[in-house]
């Protein structure tokens, strides 16, 4: 997750301080709270924040000593908010597997027209095992360019048509295809749809039979550099194990440099250029290159253990009807040192979420009048690590996924000050925008879009698993627009902490914290979990959604 620096904050705020821009200035006497928000803390946030971004919890690493007691932290106090635990256990056990790709076993070969050459390990390729537990991995076969291997009836789009690809090693484009002029909205347009994922294309490369992939990396349309891929995907990667429902997976995934695309396909004279301009159009076929594929490589394989911590506040009316609110308490544990320092805390990430659930959990309870429905809280494991613990949640779920009414995320508190917008991801993909928004607006906020759609947030949070099985879901992440600073103070904030703190020992706890923005938050995401909470409404994703056949699907067999 990547947000803002820890910078100082005047605590002298009003709410009807306009931070300049566009931005709407709130009513003089300021936004009237909801009776049923005014129980939040900012106190209370604080408190849990820097408890679990204290280094006794050693940076609350997924199977560490530090994360153990950080879990055992979150189920205590879940247990005194008021929350009854599920089946008896505050803890839902998360198994994980860790493997780790020996870099000298790497191997790339290509082989084509008399010609055989090979690529070199980070300079030019980055391979995994696609079965997180082989301890070998190895696949051979014809390279077939597939575009940008899509499979979208939704869009009537399918860069697959009837080519059988069993046994064949996919080169695949990142991102999604182009919106042309005509259809600017075509794969959400500017904004990255989960087909732009590469965790998309290695997933739909297995169910084409696919016996390797690879994503060509380009560094505009893939949002980041060649020294990302390099850095997470050489190291150890932890997975869930196999889905048995999921096909098989491809046995390498991997990156490929722009550079070797070209060279690859240079052997029989395609060129990259081209075969881009066919795979932007809806005729595009697999185009089978003739060049000959091969790749191998061992890792080192084990098992680690670490768990969600669930609460639930049962329905006074319709128990049975689930709305899940999550946040991850994970962190990346302790790592390599930066000036002396190697625990990563990780305090706004995400220890600052994870303390608003804490409060929200605690605020709700104690309402003169119970929810209609049933909330279930969810601090999620192993966020940093894929977001496993929201995924193995969905796929062995505590309470029916069918009846789970919509999912809201929280990653990140805002620990800077009020804010005039507030940003709602997934509040145009679904019929939620149309609660959020109007309560957005009682607290003197506006809906802010996303700023960098095409990097694709919303499927980088633990909201997503949830959204790809079909739960309408919401991350409320707080605004940018701060009240009394000036225009573009807040990108200032953000962009210090990615260059400075985001996953590093700087990400803190400070002195200089300020909590009327986390309230402010808060509040948001109490009123519009409890207006789902009270009302009998199935919100579901928008038409032409890519959740919305699973949804569907979901809602007509029951769970």
């Amino acid at each position: 997750m990547i947000r803002h620096s820890m910078l100082p904050l005047l605590t002298a705020l009003v709410l009807n301080a306009c931070a300049g821009g566009d931005a709407p200035p709130a009513d003089a006497e300021g936004p009237v709270v909801d009776p049923a928000a005014s129980g939040i803390q900012g106190a209370d946030i604080e408190r849990h924040l820097r408890t679990l971004s204290d280094d006794r919890f050693q940076g609350r690493g997924p199977g560490s000593e530090g994360g153990d007691a950080a879990i055992q932290y979150v189920a205590e106090q879940f247990a005194a908010a008021g929350l009854e635990p599920v089946d008896g256990s505050w803890l839902q056990a998360v198994p994980m597997i860790g493997n780790t790709p020996d870099p000298r076993s790497a191997t790339l070969r290509i082989a084509g027209e008399g010609e055989v050459f090979d690529g070199v390990f980070r300079d030019d390729f980055v391979i995994w095992a696609g079965d997180p537990e082989a301890r070998s991995s190895s696949a051979s076969g014809e390279l077939v360019f597939v575009g940008y291997g899509v499979s979208a009836p939704e869009n009537q789009w399918d860069d697959f048509g009837d080519v059988d690809l069993t046994g064949k090693v996919l080169m695949i484009l990142v991102s999604d295809p182009p919106a042309p002029a005509d259809e600017p909205d075509l794969f959400g347009g500017r904004a990255m749809t989960y087909y732009g994922r590469w965790t998309y294309k290695f997933e739909e490369a297995a169910r084409q039979g696919a016996a390797a992939a690879f994503v060509v990396h380009d560094t505009e349309p893939a949002g980041y550099g060649w020294n990302v891929v390099t850095g997470s995907w050489t190291g150890e990667q932890f997975s869930l194990p196999a889905d048995p429902g999921a096909p098989a997976p491809v046995a390498v995934e991997g990156w490929l440099t722009l550079r070797l695309a070209e060279e690859i396909l240079g052997v029989t004279g395609l060129e990259i250029e081209e075969l881009q301009a066919q795979a932007a159009r809806r005729d595009f076929q697999p185009v089978a290159t003739g060049i000959q594929v091969s790749t191998s490589l061992t890792s080192a394989v084990r098992t680690v253990d670490t768990h969600n911590v669930v609460g639930v506040l049962r329905g006074g009316e319709r128990p049975d009807e689930i709305i899940t609110l999550t946040s991850h308490h994970d962190h990346l544990g302790v790592g390599e040192p930066v000036n002396g320092d190697a625990i990563y805390n990780g305090a706004y990430d995400n220890a600052s979420g994870t303390a608003m659930l804490i409060e929200l959990a605690d605020a709700i309870s104690h309402l003169d009048a119970r929810p209609a429905r049933s909330l279930l809280f969810i601090a999620t494991a192993a966020e940093e690590q894929g977001l496993l613990g929201a995924e193995w949640y969905v796929q062995n779920p505590l309470y029916p996924l069918a009846r789970t009414v919509a999912e809201i995320n929280m990653d990140g508190a805002n620990l800077w000050g009020e804010t005039d917008d507030v940003i709602a991801m997934g509040a145009d993909r679904s019929e939620l925008g149309a609660v959020v928004e109007p309560r957005a607006a009682e607290l003197g906020m506006y809906l802010a879009p996303d700023a960098e759609p095409e990097k694709g947030f919303f499927f980088r949070s633990d909201h997503f698993p949830f959204a790809k099985a079909g739960v309408p879901a919401l991350y409320i992440e707080h605004g940018r627009v701060y009240r009394n600073r000036p225009e573009g103070w807040g990108q200032q904030v953000l962009d210090d902490f990615t260059a400075n703190r985001y996953h590093g020992p700087a990400d803190e706890y400070l002195e200089e914290f300020v909590f009327e923005g986390a309230v402010q938050q808060a509040q948001l995401i109490l009123l519009t979990t409890l207006d789902l909470a009270n009302s009998d409404a199935w919100p579901n994703w928008n038409e032409g959604s890519e959740f919305r056949a699973a949804r569907d699907a979901m809602m007509m067999g029951g769970g």
